[in-house]
């Protein structure tokens, strides 16, 4: 699957509202966390993490506001979303895995 970054949360904010169907698959890889959510509950959760995501960059003055943290599978239909916290910036030579992980369940064992 190829994904793309998504700079402005602003844009994520759109991008949700094209989520219309669907049980969703949200995993929090640090808490060791997993939901299974339909397209209204996965909207709102997403929406909670893109608000964490800008107040990281809120926050941390060595951010821009052009740090990507959230990729998305499909931009006009999305099925799979990425996200990477801070811990995933800095000099390296492998991306490191992403903190949330957020797809249609229909998807599951492929993103």
């Amino acid at each position: 699957m190829r994904f793309y970054g998504i700079p402005s949360e602003d844009r994520v904010f759109q991008i949700l509202e094209c989520i219309s169907y669907g049980e969703w698959i949200v995993e929090d890889l640090k808490e060791n966390a997993r939901e299974v959510l339909n397209a209204d509950a996965v909207k709102e959760r997403l929406r909670e993490i893109v608000l964490q995501v800008k107040g990281w960059k809120e926050d941390l003055a060595t951010l821009t506001q052009a740090t990507v943290f959230i990729f998305v599978h499909e931009p006009d239909n999305p099925k799979a979303f990425k996200i990477y916290d801070t811990s995933s910036l800095g000099c390296s030579t492998q991306l490191t895995p992403p903190r949330w992980k957020v797809y249609l369940k229909e998807l599951e064992g492929s993103v």
